[in-house]
């Protein structure tokens, strides 16, 4: 089967979060399974085509095709995106015989090609528009409104829609009123990596492990409340931030931007300057660098506002390790309170340091929770079920169809 998967973001160069990992993990997995894979992806200067590990590679720069767009500024430039992606679909539908074609809901990269395909269209569920909006607590524009009506549209077009939990599916459904008829729930995947024999230190001090953008809805703000009381019990305890700023550039095509947007800098100025030795704050980091921080810490905490899967989840547990999330959004189905990790009240920061607290003094309930987690991973999220699932999904949209 000939794929093409669509994904602004994709490692290396926009390998900006959890739909980056997904759309490169899933094209790798597809390979595997005897598909030829062609990803288009965002290219931040020019346009460039190459093979990469056997998965056909089309970056696409943003063309300016609105000179003037005045107060609906987010919603031409996914029209101009998007008119870009279906540009390049048709060429590469028409030279490879592409069989299928799969997009993001986020950001509505697809919504120009919904109008006018032919390929059966496939929408992966992300995390809404309207959710990061709500927990961002930005205003809510005309120009928000119409940007999160785009990500609606294309998923009514949609032949298939892919959920990765049942709660997100829910929330999505009944806010766009969609009926179930052409849907799968499959969750995401991850690699289960090998391990060390000994992989979790049970001697103090331990470090505890933060993944994800610098955003409100990722509850980092919340963690930061929640450190001094940490500190307070466990003076040496180290704190790993690992994520992405998240100011962007004024045509919001990258993640760069003035220095007063940045979280980063609001993050340190909240917390007295006496914590700041504690913390560790870190950009980016590839994969291979990635998964050494993943293996060598003790614990990982994400108190996301809303998650609509949380992918960083089942990375961290694939390496063995307790988790601690927010009962949000479908969190509750990746995280079995009390099995793989612990799940604490959304905003409560005082919780938070509790369940850290808890799992810092007992070693074997940490390694309890992360010996679950990891058998969690291998059983429900490896990437080979994912790809399998998926596969099997596409097969019977195109016999219906």
């Amino acid at each position: 089967m000939n794929v093409c998967l669509v994904s602004r973001e994709y490692p290396l160069q926009t390998a900006w979060g959890g739909i980056g990992r997904y759309t490169y993990l899933l094209a790798h997995g597809l390979i595997k399974l005897g598909c030829q894979v062609h990803v288009i992806c965002q290219s931040l200067d020019v346009d460039k085509e190459y093979i990469e590990d056997n998965v056909f590679i089309h970056r696409i720069s943003h063309q300016t095709f609105f000179y003037h767009k005045d107060f609906l500024k987010e919603f031409c430039l996914r029209l101009e995106y998007s008119y870009r992606v279906y540009q390049k679909l048709k060429e590469l539908i028409k030279k490879y015989h592409i069989d299928i074609v799969e997009v993001p809901n986020f950001s509505a990269e697809g919504f120009v090609y919904s109008l006018f395909k032919k390929t059966p269209l496939v929408t992966r569920l992300h995390t809404h528009f309207s959710e990061v909006i709500e927990f961002s607590e930005w205003q809510k524009t005309f120009d928000r409104y119409l940007s999160c009506r785009l990500e609606d549209s294309v998923i009514l077009k949609s032949d298939l829609v892919i959920c990765s939990t049942q709660k997100h599916k829910e929330v999505i459904f009944d806010e766009i009123g969609l009926d179930s008829k052409n849907t799968e729930i499959i969750p995401l995947g991850v690699p289960l990596p090998d391990l060390k024999e000994n992989n979790s230190k049970h001697n103090h001090p331990l470090t505890i492990l933060f993944v994800g953008r610098l955003e409100k809805r990722k509850g980092i703000h919340i963690l930061f409340k929640a450190i001094p009381h940490v500190l307070e019990e466990f003076p040496d305890t180290k704190f790993l931030i690992i994520g992405r700023d998240t100011y962007v550039s004024k045509d919001f095509i990258s993640f760069s931007g003035k220095e007063e947007d940045s979280s980063k800098k609001k993050l340190t100025e909240s917390i007295p300057k006496k914590y700041l030795k504690n913390i560790y704050l870190l950009d980016y980091v590839d994969s291979r660098t990635l998964s050494q921080y993943y293996s060598s810490c003790d614990i990982f905490v994400a108190p996301s506002l809303y998650e609509s899967f949380g992918f960083i989840y089942i990375e961290a547990m694939s390496y063995a390790k307790p988790v601690i999330g927010c009962g949000v959004g479908g969190v509750p189905e990746i995280i079995k309170d009390g099995e793989v990790g612990i799940l604490v009240p959304p905003q409560d920061h005082i919780r938070l340091a509790e369940a850290i607290i808890r799992l810092y003094r007992n070693s074997a309930l940490r390694l309890k929770l992360g010996v679950n987690a990891r058998r969690c991973v291998r059983d429900n999220f490896t990437v080979e079920l994912m790809a399998k699932r998926t596969l099997s999904a596409y097969k019977k949209t195109l016999k219906s169809r």
